[in-house]
């Protein structure tokens, strides 16, 4: 029998009209990305402004290391940039004081526990011309103090050696320098653009976890709603007009056109953001934040690998009867997903070691591992192209499996059918 798209159109446009047509829909849509961005222009600024006051006590066991800290910080200058500012807030917000001589560590401790005292830098003789500092404090997660302790104590030991040596501190700063490294990216041709952490690192991981929020979010919503409809019944007056298969796949198709309008959404709402970004970081990147390219493979890999993973989590919720064991099935379907989100990082690192290569061949992975390669650095077009053979290919497999499964299970109640007699389904079509 022929399948009658017309049948499949009217699913997908229900599917769509039903989902944005919710007011849950339209605030989530446009409150996603506004809060995401907020958190990021937020945290970058709460690095700046220090509210609170922090008072930490020198304890000086070497008679000589304590006062010459506490001069350090004084003389301390920033240079430019977002770290030197946020170095500055906490230094500004950072009162460093010398211990008497006769201050017991018990009661420094008992401060500390009490509040009446943020931290304690206990500095001792270690050997000849060395120094050991350590750090008491109940909250140590507060890294930016930690540093600037540091390099206050550094400071002071290498202040104290050129003395020892009978150099004049004064000529060893003029001495000192900093190299500003730059980044330059170089591209297909021998272009080469100005680089960013944030061109470079951020944005290949924020599309990365686009794709993968997605493809779970709907993926999963489409499980649950094959169980619901299932076990409702209502799915039987459904198959009164149409077949199990257009059913299926004008459900993938009518919630993967929801997720693409939430992309472009998305797109104009985090472009707004990133241009209105009160720390400018798009001055620190040259030239279009996404590529023709990457725009494109963007929606490919999403589409295709959410036609991919919904069929999967569409034969699950027709093969199950209860919320439980669709949960369990869920898992081993979700971790194909988690895989390429766990090697983000060396992926991203390593774009063209070998083993990244095969693993952004392979359907499962594709989506996320060879958006992730795209976006680093400049992919082989051999390469891309087998990639989009590859989850082409594997999708219509997919898609044809989850159908047959589908089209046996969404009619069957009472217990769970097992894995054997899910082969046999396939099998027998």
């Amino acid at each position: 029998m022929r399948t009658n798209w017309i049948n499949i159109y009217a699913v997908v446009r229900r599917e769509f009209l039903e989902r944005v047509r919710k007011k849950s829909f339209l605030i989530m849509t446009i409150l996603t990305p506004l809060l995401f961005g907020g958190l990021m222009v937020g945290s970058v600024l709460l690095q700046v402004v220090q509210t609170k006051k922090s008072h930490v006590v020198v304890v000086d066991k070497t008679g000589w290391a304590g006062p010459m800290i506490i001069e350090a910080r004084k003389q301390s200058k920033s240079g430019g940039g977002l770290d030197a500012e946020a170095e500055k807030s906490v230094r500004d917000s950072l009162t460093l004081d010398l211990a008497k001589p006769d201050a017991s560590m018990q009661a420094l401790k008992e401060a500390i526990s009490d509040q009446k005292l943020d931290g304690v830098l206990l500095v001792e003789p270690k050997g000849k011309d060395d120094l050991k500092a350590t750090y008491l404090a109940q909250n140590l997660t507060n890294a930016q103090i930690q540093s600037l302790l540091q390099s206050r104590a550094n400071e002071a030991l290498l202040q104290h050696r050129l003395e020892g040596m009978g150099l004049d501190p004064a000529i060893a700063q003029k001495l000192k320098g900093r190299v500003e490294l730059a980044t330059v990216k170089v591209e297909k041709g021998g272009k080469t653009r100005e680089g960013s952490v944030f061109s470079d690192f951020i944005k290949p991981f924020l599309l990365a976890m686009l794709i993968y929020m997605m493809i779970i979010m709907y993926g999963v919503a489409i499980m649950n709603g094959v169980l619901e409809e299932k076990n409702s019944k209502v799915v039987e007056v459904i198959l009164s007009a149409v077949r199990p298969f257009e059913l299926m796949m004008g459900k993938i198709v009518g919630i993967a056109a929801v997720g693409l309008l939430q992309y472009g959404i998305w797109f104009l709402l985090g472009a707004g953001l990133y241009l209105a970004n009160p720390m400018n970081l798009q001055a620190q990147s040259t030239g279009p934040w996404l590529r023709p390219m990457e725009m494109v493979l963007l929606v490919f890999y999403f589409l295709f690998g959410f036609v991919f993973y919904s069929s999967i989590y569409a034969a699950v919720g027709a093969t199950c009867t209860t919320q439980q064991e669709a949960q369990q099935w869920q898992m081993p379907v979700t971790m194909f997903l988690i895989v390429p989100i766990m090697l983000m990082v060396p992926t991203i690192q390593n774009p063209n070691a070998p083993w990244v290569v095969v693993m952004s061949l392979i359907p499962l992975c594709t989506p996320i591992t060879m958006l992730l390669r795209v976006s680093v650095v400049d992919v082989p077009l051999w390469q891309i192209a087998a990639s989009v053979v590859s989850l082409v290919g594997g999708t219509v497999v997919v898609a044809w499996a989850a159908a047959r499964v589908y089209r046996v299970g969404i009619l069957m109640t009472g217990k769970r059918p097992s894995i054997p007699e899910v082969i046999r389904w396939v099998r027998a079509g």
